[in-house]
């Protein structure tokens, strides 16, 4: 179990930064989805990875996603596909998912990591709001040209908030292009700020495309097009940045079938149906999938898959 592992962690967001306490409650989903994946189906497991296997995986995928829990097999196709297959479902008992991420917001449980804070006062609020992803991402994910156009639409009327794993570097590099005024602590409480905008950019990286829809924003993303695709939640944010006229009906219809692989424990007490359904759908998919593809592996043998 890698979620909450020290030295996972150490390793991923470094020693200043902490998990938010609440998403303790993914240990008991981490513990179950485990033992199914690895001795129901035999497959291996993989968290807070993104890659693109063939259709017959072999590894699957999870992480949190707003407070959720999130099944994410490593081939792209299945991916893109249960997300539609979950937007056409019919079948799934419908839970209130939006409410459920503006309550998240309300309460000062959104943010995925400790000790966030309020910095409104020295950083007022504006309508526009971008949000970026950490250093290791920024330069390669986020299209520069994206942020100097909205500089130059919006001015000081812009704020950027950098994520919390950002180097004083890095940050040093964004107030030089974009002004010292419009650049926010990297601790601040991104939810602050998102409550009070009209339209917030964000990438296909980030959980805040869900929130700032249901809080009721404009939404659109400043990625890098030809990077898109390698981003941890593509599937998932594309459909939310295409259908958002949608809105709270985009968001429980997708998040509440148990076709998306995405388990809340607060909200859907029979989590455990849920997922285990989600598992047998991906597996029905894998074995439609069988042969379609010839790859070698590292002892430079051809397989079937």
């Amino acid at each position: 179990m890698e979620m909450f592992r020290p030295d996972v962690l150490l390793e991923r967001i470094g020693p200043e930064l902490a998990k938010a306490k609440n998403l303790h409650n993914l240990i008991e989903v981490e513990k179950y989805a485990l033992d199914k994946i690895k001795n129901k189906y035999k497959w291996e497991c993989s968290y807070d990875v993104i890659a693109n296997e063939s259709p017959y995986f072999k590894t699957m995928g999870y992480t949190e996603y707003a407070t959720n829990f999130i099944l994410q097999p490593l081939t792209l196709s299945l991916r893109d596909d249960s997300i539609n297959d979950a937007y056409y479902d019919t079948t799934s008992e419908i839970f209130d998912y939006a409410q459920l991420l503006r309550d998240n917001v309300d309460s000062k449980i959104a943010n995925k990591y400790q000790k966030r804070t309020d910095s409104t006062k020295e950083f007022p609020t504006k309508k526009i709001l971008v949000i970026l992803p950490g250093t290791n991402k920024i330069k390669k994910n986020v299209c520069l040209n994206k942020l100097r156009a909205i500089k130059d639409k919006y001015g000081e009327g812009v704020n950027f908030k950098p994520h919390p794993i950002t180097t004083h570097a890095t940050i040093g590099e964004l107030k030089d292009f974009f002004g010292e005024n419009c650049i926010l602590p990297r601790n601040a409480d991104m939810y602050l700020y998102m409550k009070a905008a009209d339209k917030v950019y964000t990438t296909h990286m980030s959980e805040s495309a869900a929130y700032a829809l249901a809080l009721g924003k404009t939404i659109e993303p400043i990625d890098v097009h030809n990077r898109v695709h390698d981003s941890s939640y593509y599937s998932i944010n594309t459909i939310l940045f295409r259908c958002q006229s949608e809105g709270d009906e985009l968001i429980n219809r997708i998040f509440s079938s148990y076709k998306s692989g995405i388990i809340n424990v607060t909200i859907e007490k029979d989590w455990k149906k849920k997922l285990d359904k989600y598992l047998d759908y991906a597996n029905s998919y894998r074995e439609d999938c069988k042969g379609w593809y010839i790859i070698k592996d590292k002892e430079d043998e051809q397989k079937e898959v």
